[in-house]
């Protein structure tokens, strides 16, 4: 049979899923081998694929990076040790003929969000991924928006403080993602619990960990997560107000705290953005770690429709 594979290239691990048509038949995982610059990823999915396959004919092959992508050239993906790698023509020569498309791999999330996830229903969106760091894809009359720099999106960078506070990994101080993601969450909770009673002192400092204990009431937990939420907020708000999407699609590890989370967000939201904005949807993703996958996989389908 003809199939097509969706690859999401993560930091840890590589998840790949065969398709037939826009059915997942098959889904794996692979190590991320990110020794010497990341030179063996593209060898070692391109080993799986050809296990993958057992006789059936590739047509083509979309992948999601964690990096800035334009015209198929990853501009930087230093979780991966790349600087900027020609993706698509390293795909290209290895299966000459195939279609292929390369793109972000919260972009890649935001597409199979829109395409059988928590967006079918919305043409504008702002797709919102919150884990390690905070990741966006941006999808305007339902197509992807990559910018002109494949940077659209990079919401993580929105400054949301002054002062110098907190170093960014990108080189920039005070960026959302310091406050709001996984890592931020932790940070601000190690600050708060400080010479308090609470249960943060009694147990790993997680998200989820953090999350559970202020759904149970902890007061250090709460303000831990609330202050999370407004510099969310500040960084939505901001977005909201220069595109105005229909809705913001939360997804990633840290979105597993449900409606407790996004109740948050929602109310702080419509303090601090602008009025016309108040109606502006927050829904959570549906489709998990799989979305990315899911996403590259349409990108395929629909250069193959075109």
């Amino acid at each position: 049979m003809n199939c097509i594979f969706g690859i999401d290239i993560g930091g840890t691990e590589i998840k790949i899923g065969k398709f037939y048509q826009d059915k997942l038949v098959l889904k794996t995982s692979i190590r991320t081998d990110v020794s010497n610059n990341g030179v063996n990823i593209f060898p070692d999915i391109f080993t799986k694929i050809e296990e993958l396959l057992d006789g059936d004919q590739l047509l083509g092959i979309g992948v999601g990076v964690p990096g800035p992508v334009v015209k198929g050239v990853v501009r930087g993906a230093q979780n991966l040790g790349w600087g900027n790698v020609e993706a698509e023509k390293l795909l290209q020569e290895h299966y000459p003929g195939i279609i292929v498309r390369v793109i972000n791999d919260a972009n890649a999330a935001a597409i199979g969000e829109m395409a059988i996830g928590s967006a079918r229903r919305f043409r504008n969106f702002v797709f919102v991924t919150l884990g390690t760091g905070i990741g966006g894809g941006v999808v305007i009359n339902g197509e992807l928006y990559e910018g002109f720099t494949g940077s659209a999106g990079e919401i993580g960078h929105l400054p949301v403080a002054t002062g110098k506070k907190r170093l960014c990994n990108c080189g920039l101080y005070d960026c959302h993602e310091r406050y709001a993601s996984a890592t931020g969450l932790v940070y601000s909770a190690e600050e708060m619990r400080k010479g308090k009673k609470t249960i943060l002192n009694d147990i790993e400092l997680n998200a989820k960990n953090i999350f559970d204990a202020a759904k149970a009431g902890d007061e250090v937990a709460l303000a831990a997560v609330d202050f999370m939420v407004e510099k969310m907020a500040i960084a939505l708000s901001t977005v909201a107000a220069t595109i105005n999407p229909e809705a913001f699609v939360i997804g990633g590890g840290v979105s597993k705290a449900g409606d407790f989370l996004l109740t948050k967000i929602r109310r702080k939201f419509q303090e601090l953005c602008f009025m016309e904005l108040r109606g502006t949807e927050f829904v959570l993703a549906s489709l998990g770690n799989d979305a990315g996958i899911y996403g590259a996989a349409y990108e395929i389908r629909k250069r193959m429709e075109a």
